[in-house]
């Protein structure tokens, strides 16, 4: 999918680019009422940012690969806060010449643009047998190791090497990087995840480092387990209800927090004025470990 002809630009001077905006239904799109209201749909975490950002007055330009629910998401959150303005954007944050055409036509004007990046493996780009990624060493190919890695970290290296420009002339920018506390917790049948979360959570360190004297804020923030649509299936719960026991812990079922809840650690990554270096999160009841 390409960048299609978009001039970018915003009236009001905070700005924020989401990648990854989306949400699980089991409706047709066109029935849904609101996405933010309808209890037969789950919003990810993108979207939850979206919509907490918009609360706080920023406009938006969400990014996704496709349009359909990119549209739905616009105009739900302009039915709940209308003055806030919108762009949407079909692109491949894989794909270096999309990401560069697509920042070469943003308008900078009196614009100061943040960035949150929420990309994972969807089973749109790679299936496994009953979408359970949670695999044992034997079960696990290798294409699906290095599609993890690329999908949340090559695209990181893509989107901030084609923002970098825009930010360093901007008085303070703002950049939070939604991981997992799998980057900082391995677990058993994680092979995959793990090493993809573990060394996205290191480019983000780096990121922090290097472009902290350039007024650049690299925030990472970790949520462990989030109801957003992806634990339902039963296959994926019994792997993780499995996994905590090796944590000690011995459950029926598994304790996720919300989107929203991730959407507030966001938000305040992008509004205090202390430049917040990680948070991680779990649900209540959940395992707290920091490490395996």
């Amino acid at each position: 999918m390409y960048c299609h002809k978009l001039i970018l630009q915003m009236s009001i001077n905070r700005t924020v680019i989401i990648t990854g905006a989306g949400f699980k239904t089991q409706m047709s799109v066109q029935s849904i009422k609101n996405i933010f209201t309808d209890k037969s749909v789950k919003i990810n975490m993108g979207s939850a940012v979206a919509k907490k950002m918009a609360e706080e007055d920023f406009d938006l330009i969400l990014i996704s690969r496709t349009q359909e629910k990119l549209d739905k998401i616009k105009s739900d959150i302009i039915d709940l806060h209308p003055s806030v303005k919108i762009t949407t954007v079909v692109l491949n944050i894989l794909d270096d010449t999309e990401v560069k055409n697509f920042t070469k036509k943003l308008k900078r004007k009196d614009t100061t643009f943040h960035y949150v990046h929420s990309s994972g493996l969807s089973s749109g780009n790679y299936k496994v047998k009953n979408d359970n990624p949670y695999l044992s060493v034997e079960a696990t190919g290798e294409d699906l190791v290095m599609l993890e890695f690329e999908i949340i970290v090559k695209s990181l290296l893509l989107m901030m090497k084609h923002l970098l420009p825009i930010f360093e002339k901007q008085k303070e920018t703002r950049v939070v990087v939604i991981n997992s506390m799998s980057g900082i917790r391995p677990f058993p049948f994680g092979f995959s995840h793990s090493a993809a979360k573990g060394g996205l959570h290191n480019a983000v360190r780096s990121l922090c480092l290097e472009l902290n004297p350039k007024n650049i804020r690299v925030s990472e923030v970790n949520p462990g387990i989030v109801d957003t649509g992806f634990y339902d299936n039963k296959e994926i719960e019994k792997a993780i209800i499995s996994i905590c026991k090796t944590f000690g812990y011995d459950l029926k079922s598994i304790p996720k927090m919300p989107p929203s809840a991730v959407a507030s650690a966001v938000k305040l990554c992008l509004t205090e004025d202390s430049h917040f270096l990680s948070i991680n999160m779990v649900a209540p009841g959940q395992i707290p470990n920091l490490g395996a």
